[in-house]
């Protein structure tokens, strides 16, 4: 049964991969995205310094605890006194980035009370509620504290992949009346910003020299400080503790872990100068990052359906500078952070499962190939083509070929008495038989004719014991031969003995037809003596027959005995030819008792037709020994035969 053709990379596997490497990168480049957006800020623009100075930060730290007489909450009198006296140095702002949500000493509430009562300048106050840890008594509490009062939401958004601050905090409330961040609060009603844009990353500034991008004070030394460095700027005020309120920020990627953790205070300073400046680098929304990154799949899997694999992966790594490219240009103009990871991940993971798609495509199509052609063709010849070794160009080269000829005796006659159906069944099975074991001992097949099946050796591999290997090869098919007619025997089928002709010389070996079919053969005299010994056994009585230049290739490989010399048609010389025995014949007495026979031949014809009848009596079934003793006694002398057939 003829195999099926495999199928190749159609588009249903081609939208399975793109699909199968769009999820993956997904999945990948939302753990890597965020690392890698971090170090991508680098080229994004940031608050000048211009911009920075109008910032100014005044931190709650271990030294100014260490005035009051107790550490939470924090002194509500010394806070008090901190915004009465930035209001008398004419700040622009005060963002108070400390909870006031529980009471402390009367006085001092009252006091912090009055000042944010009294004082011109503009307070922001810190909201939180209790999504953000508050308790219920805590939140009711600094609710009741802000009613009236402006104020922004102070909690942070960590990175649910590794907890870094990268996102702008997002206004929260009912649709319409929304409270904005802290940043916005201070920068000013309606937000520098626009409300679509209020997602993407905090663009964090860098000062120069590794100096804190803005201007940062102890709060317990306010007084002291001249008033110019508060006026106009927008004052922040809020910890820098150790333990509390610190976050980690993309600053970690570049500077480390602890010089890249800020207080929280420090952050919404830069979440201010970046509202300030108007800047912003949005993320894109997840539907638009996998609609890009099944683009980018769908893309590679179209291309690379077709293209060679080394222009598939030439054409990777070119559209992956692109795309680098293109991502660059988005941040530094400050469009969008583009995902990093995702797409180009999604394109390399589709040409992956399509490179091993086409892979077992193509190793199922020289499965095929092998397969399905070597029913026509030696199986030997099709490995060559599907290794890319032999081409399928007409024309051939000389090589020193080893030719084997069989032919089956009277099967036309038989098979004019049997139905067609068993025909079939009979030749089938014996031409198995002989191309199982040409194959099995090397040969290439050159052609099957009726019930004739021709091989070499030599071609397309070279073989430089390819004489040896054709008469083993000689002797397995005999045998194979005469087993299956005794088989066929068992059932009444009486089948013919198989000739078997062998010559070793030059040939021109190639592909030799037309443009439109060939086959893969020999030419020259070599074929057709081999051709001509397979018939010159009918002559003989022999089943195999050697010529000289195989048996002076094999002679101390295998037991040959003479048999005549030919004087073929068209053929000036006579040629010697040979018998392969089976190796058990190497110490037979009658071996050597022939061998003495006939070399009588030319020098004592009488003495040789005394040694054939004793050997004749001994083994009455041996061939050569009639054939000659019967020309003998005809009247012929010498071992020359001249065969005018074939």
């Amino acid at each position: 049964m003829i195999p099926r053709p495999p199928r190749g990379v159609g588009r249903a596997q081609m939208l399975v991969a793109a699909l199968l490497a769009s999820l993956v990168a997904l999945a990948v480049g939302h753990r890597l995205d965020p690392a890698l957006g971090d170090r991508a800020l680098a080229l994004a623009p940031t608050p000048d310094a211009q911009v920075r100075d109008k910032i100014a930060v005044l931190t709650i730290t271990e030294d100014t605890l260490a005035g009051f007489a107790y550490r939470s909450p924090i002194d509500r009198g010394f806070l008090a006194d901190l915004i009465l006296r930035l209001d008398a140095a004419g700040a622009r702002a005060i963002g108070l980035d400390i909870l006031l949500d529980q009471p402390s000493d009367p006085a001092k509430d009252a006091h912090l009370i009055a000042a944010l009562e009294t004082v011109a300048t503009p307070v922001v106050l810190a909201r939180a509620d209790t999504d953000d840890g508050l308790s219920a008594r805590q939140a009711a509490y600094l609710a009741d504290g802000l009613a009236g009062r402006t104020s922004g939401w102070i909690a942070l958004e960590r990175d649910e992949v590794d907890g870094i601050v990268r996102h702008l905090p997002r206004p929260r409330g009912p649709h319409g009346t929304q409270t904005p961040s802290f940043a916005e609060a201070l920068v000013g009603t309606p937000p520098a910003l626009p409300a679509p844009e209020r997602a993407g990353r905090i663009l964090y500034s860098h000062g120069s020299d590794g100096a804190p991008a803005f201007a940062t004070y102890p709060a317990h030394t306010a007084a002291l400080l001249p008033d110019v460095w508060f006026a106009d700027r927008i004052v922040l005020i809020g910890t820098d503790l150790p333990t509390i309120d610190r976050h980690p920020t993309p600053l970690v990627a570049t500077r480390g872990a602890q010089a890249g953790s800020l207080p929280g205070v420090t952050i919404h300073a830069h979440l201010t100068a970046q509202h300030l400046a108007g800047l912003t680098l949005p993320t894109p929304p997840p539907g638009l990052s996998l609609a890009l990154t099944l683009a980018v799949a769908l893309l590679v899997a179209g291309v690379g359906r077709t293209a060679r694999p080394a222009w598939l992966w030439l054409g990777g790594l070119a559209g992956l500078a692109a795309y680098a490219a293109g991502a660059a240009g988005l941040i530094r103009a400050g469009v969008m952070l583009p995902p990093l990871a995702g797409p180009p991940l999604a394109g390399l993971a589709t040409a992956l499962l399509l490179g091993l798609a086409r892979w077992r495509a193509e190793r199922a199509e020289r499965a095929f190939l092998q397969d399905a052609f070597a029913r026509y063709v030696s199986p030997a010849v099709v490995s060559r083509i599907a290794s890319g070794r032999l081409s399928l160009a007409l024309g051939g080269e000389t090589r020193e070929v080893t030719y084997v000829f069989t032919d089956l005796e009277g099967f036309t006659t038989l098979a004019e008495t049997l139905p067609p159906q068993e025909v079939g069944r009979v030749l089938n099975g014996y031409l198995d038989g002989l191309c199982d074991r040409m194959t099995a001992h090397g040969a290439t097949i050159d052609k099957i004719v009726g019930d004739a099946v021709i091989g070499f050796f030599g071609a397309p591999d070279d073989d430089p014991d390819q004489a040896a290997h054709a008469v083993r090869l000689a002797l397995a098919l005999d045998a194979f031969s005469q087993d299956h007619r005794k088989a066929l025997a068992t059932e009444g089928l009486t089948l013919g003995v198989t000739r078997i002709g062998v010559h070793k010389g030059p040939a021109i070996v190639g592909n030799f037809g037309g443009a439109r079919f060939f086959d893969y053969t020999g030419l020259g005299d070599t074929v057709n003596t081999a051709a001509r010994l397979e018939g010159a056994n009918k002559a003989l009585g022999t089943r195999l027959l050697v010529s000289e230049t195989v048996a002076a290739a094999c002679a101390g490989d295998q037991i040959l005995r003479p048999a005549a010399r030919l004087l073929l048609k068209g053929r000036s010389t006579p040629l010697a030819c040979f018998e392969p025995l089976a190796p058990d014949a190497a110490s037979a007495g009658w071996l050597a008792a022939y061998r003495a026979a006939y070399a009588s031949l030319d020098t004592d014809p009488d003495a040789a037709a005394r040694a054939l009848e004793t050997l004749l009596a001994e083994r009455p079934d041996d061939p050569l020994a009639r054939f000659h003793l019967a020309r003998l006694h005809a009247g012929a002398r010498g071992a020359t035969v001249t065969l005018e057939s074939k």
